[in-house]
């Protein structure tokens, strides 16, 4: 024990000596350290919360204007546990100031009476508020007096910070994460839209098939719904009930909350009823999954169909929605497995997205540092064929019947089988007229391009 407060006293006239050569140049200088009772004074999880506050330290250093000498920093970790240091350089701005800055800082973080933000003149003199924090762990006392009467229990006090350290970076985590989730579903939506040119799709030139939406009633939609995606990805990172089916009717009452807010900002264009669905269920799950570590293709497939279990059954097989049958119920009752539409290319655990989309979608971004518009333009246009060569697509069943939709997926798997040859534009042209002439709108392979997307994004990131 000798040996480890020894080595402990030396690192800290180590700080001290860094911080005077500082000084000998007249700079102010700031240093961050964390407030860890006895021994070891770091291990990997204080480390890292040790990171994430030495982030908002500069971030918030800077949202005060004041500029720090980051070639001069110093970061460290010794037996007196992680060490920041760094000079400053603004020369408009006194010590005090500085530390009157600092202790705000210290105030407003969720653990700041566990951290230490030092000042020290250009002069070397520490700079002083003349305040004493309160014990972390009382509340009652200043914190030098606890630890000069040794108050509390050293095991105790230590577990009580592991368990608090933990929630921060448990938290923090979980921001991130939803964070990014919600990033890549609007990414989705809105390279899915700006896919130009497109057969009978809306795209950022034409309006394909469609006279009641353009480019910007899809850029208006995926503004209203995009508000919604943070909300589903944190409810599927908290989610922990004994059963995955107890989150439906939470995802049900988001999701109609979605459709109420796009068909007003659209004047009752439905332009993304579909992908509401698939990014819904995409976003819920994605989240639960990486929650638990353990997010891959696999267990989002296994999910999905745990999740939506017999929905084909349930809700098309039933009268769900009153007396007048709804287009996916008439495609249903007419066409069979084959008019099952998202429903069922959900409840199956989407199948052209993982057995088509996906493998194109690999093959074109695995290895690409940066995604271009060009680079993207062409992976999402061979994963669109793909998905229409493949999907049987209930928006146009339901409208044109099996014969078109049949016709529809041959004339596209042409232009797939021979994109990126010299052929390849005169059969995408032929794709685009056929929808044209045929004013055919392959609106459910556009919202599985989105959510293949997305999933894509999310396994890159997170697998």
């Amino acid at each position: 024990m000798e040996n480890v407060i020894k080595e402990i006293l030396e690192a800290k006239e180590m700080r001290s000596k860094e911080r005077l050569k500082i000084s000998e140049g007249g700079d102010i200088s700031i240093s961050l350290s964390i407030n860890i009772p006895g021994a070891p004074k770091s291990d990997n999880q204080i480390k890292l919360f040790f990171a994430e506050c030495l982030s908002d330290l500069k971030r918030f250093l800077l949202s005060h204007r004041i500029v720090i000498d980051v070639k001069r920093e110093v970061v460290q970790s010794d037996a007196a546990g992680d060490f920041y240091l760094v000079p400053v350089h603004s020369e408009d701005i006194f010590a005090e100031e500085i530390k009157e800055i600092t202790e705000l800082f210290e105030m407003e973080h969720s653990l700041g009476r566990l951290l230490d933000v030092d000042i020290t003149d250009g002069n070397g003199n520490p700079v002083s508020s003349g305040k004493a924090k309160n014990c972390y762990f009382c509340e009652q006392h200043p914190a030098v007096y606890c630890m000069r009467k040794q108050t509390h229990d050293y095991s105790e006090m230590r577990s009580i910070i592991e368990k608090d350290v933990i929630n921060f970076l448990s938290e923090r985590r979980k921001n991130r994460v939803c964070k990014d989730l919600s990033v890549f579903a609007l990414k989705a939506l809105l390279h899915e839209v700006s896919l130009s040119p497109k057969p009978g799709l809306v795209d950022r030139f034409s309006n394909g098939s469609h006279s009641d939406m353009d480019y910007s009633t899809f850029l208006n939609s995926s503004a209203v719904l995009s508000v919604y995606f943070r909300e589903i990805a944190d409810f599927g990172f908290s989610f922990s009930f004994a059963h995955i089916k107890d989150a439906l009717p939470k995802l049900r009452q988001i999701g109609l909350q979605m459709e109420e807010d796009m068909f007003s900002e659209t004047r009752g264009v439905n332009t993304h009823k579909g992908a509401i669905f698939l990014l819904g269920f995409s976003l819920f799950v994605s989240a639960n999954q990486i929650k638990n570590h353990n997010f891959s293709y696999l267990s989002f497939v296994n999910q999905i169909k745990e999740l939506n279990g017999s929905l084909v059954e349930n809700e098309l097989g039933k009268k769900l929605y009153g007396s007048k049958k709804t287009h996916g119920e008439e495609c249903f009752e007419k066409f069979g497995a084959k008019g099952k539409g998202i429903r069922g290319e959900i409840q199956s655990g989407l199948p052209c997205v993982f057995n088509y989309a996906i493998p194109v979608l690999s093959s074109h971004f695995d290895l690409m540092e940066t995604e271009t518009d060009a680079a993207i333009q062409e992976g999402l246009t061979q994963t669109l064929l793909i998905l229409i060569a493949y999907n049987n697509d209930s928006n146009i069943l339901y409208r044109k019947g099996e014969k078109v939709l049949d016709e529809l997926m041959v004339v596209s798997q042409q232009a797939f089988n021979v994109f990126g040859t010299n052929t390849f534009d005169a059969k995408y042209k032929q794709l685009i007229e056929y929808c044209s002439e045929n004013q055919i709108s392959p609106g459910g392979s556009a919202d599985l391009l989105a959510v293949a997307y997305f999933i894509y994004m999310v396994n890159k990131k997170y697998n």
